[in-house]
């Protein structure tokens, strides 16, 4: 734009040539050194490890949907949906970031000021997955049978949940305390585990393991998941608050090439994470594509949270009661 504005000067004055191309140069000289204009620094909170789960955020960083609206994220990591909900409702650190619909109703339910602004994950993507030999394709088949938990995560109240909705007699599994890797399973200190799919299940499966998955979605177990989530104090901050518009309006970007085009989400993905073994990434970008809310990626209804929170309710998750407009934000 200024160098047309210039060049239309120029072309006007033509009495003075000399002294309009002396202007010019010194002009564009002076925009080359003029430094940019500083971006929004903003740390973001990831519920996990950089995995395909998250591509969306990092997909938005690579492809400059985040400076393009004058925002330089950097992301930190956490262990579990809770954990994040906790931090970001501190509000220190941390004030935006990702969660799941299940951390966000419960967490508020205790007081946690937080909302959410986009929901990624219309269901849970969490599954129960098993030696194919072992024969495990119901949770009945579950009787008899050991089961390892990672203490602290979303995925043992979502676990708790199916077992209530299927009327299963949670005594008669056992349930072990292991860490979040897949030896227990893999040396048969455990017959089952459980996880995001698109996590362990897809390492596994790129890897030639045979394995059985029983996803809880399949068994009653339809609750939001994968999501983002507000500090509420943030939220109420005019310059934060549009800060968080911006965020979902990239991240949103970021999800939707993952929507669209998985193979080269994938593609892109691997370039930032190249540890990370191609097959997997493969395998686990196509199972986030289709967890997806369907275009435009990040909506969330208030059937869907009132569905969440019906279910919760009905399990006794739920602290105290709470509403649709207690948890999510729709107006943003």
């Amino acid at each position: 734009m200024t160098t047309l504005i210039s060049r239309r000067g120029f072309l006007l004055a033509t009495t003075m040539a000399a002294m309009a191309a002396s202007s010019f140069g010194a002009y564009a000289q002076s925009a080359k050194t003029a430094p940019k204009e500083a971006l929004q620094k903003i740390n973001l909170l990831l519920d996990w490890k950089a995995l395909p789960t998250y591509a969306g955020f990092f997909l938005a960083r690579e492809m400059g949907a985040f400076e393009r609206r004058g925002l330089d994220v950097s992301f930190g990591e956490v262990q579990g949906a809770i954990p994040a909900a906790e931090m970001i409702g501190e509000g220190k650190k941390y004030w935006i970031g990702s969660s799941s619909g299940m951390a966000t109703a419960i967490g508020r339910s205790r007081g946690l000021p937080i909302k959410s602004l986009a929901v990624y994950y219309r269901k849970t993507p969490t599954a129960i997955f098993t030696r194919t030999e072992d024969r495990i394709a119901h949770p009945r088949d579950l009787y008899g049978k050991k089961i390892g938990l990672v203490k602290g995560s979303i995925t043992n109240e979502e676990f708790k949940a199916m077992l209530d909705l299927n009327r299963i007699d949670a005594s008669k599994i056992t349930q072990v305390e292991v860490n979040w890797d897949p030896w227990a399973l893999l040396e048969k200190k455990v017959d089952a585990l459980i996880d995001y799919e698109e996590m362990t299940p897809a390492e596994l499966l790129s890897e030639g393991r045979r394995l059985l998955l029983l996803r809880l979605s399949d068994f009653g177990v339809r609750t939001y998941s994968l999501n983002l989530i507000v500090n509420d104090t943030a939220w109420a901050d005019p310059e934060k608050r549009a800060i968080a518009q911006k965020v979902v309006e990239a991240v949103q970007e970021g999800y939707s090439l993952v929507n669209e085009r998985p193979a080269d989400a994938a593609a892109r993905f691997s370039t930032l994470f190249p540890r990370l073994a191609p097959n997997y990434i493969d395998r686990s970008m196509a199972v986030v594509s289709q967890q997806l809310n369907p275009p435009p990626v990040g909506v969330q209804t208030r059937r869907g949270w009132q569905d969440t929170i019906n279910t919760l309710s009905s399990l006794g998750l739920l602290a105290k009661p709470i509403t649709v407009d207690d948890v999510a934000i729709f107006d943003n």
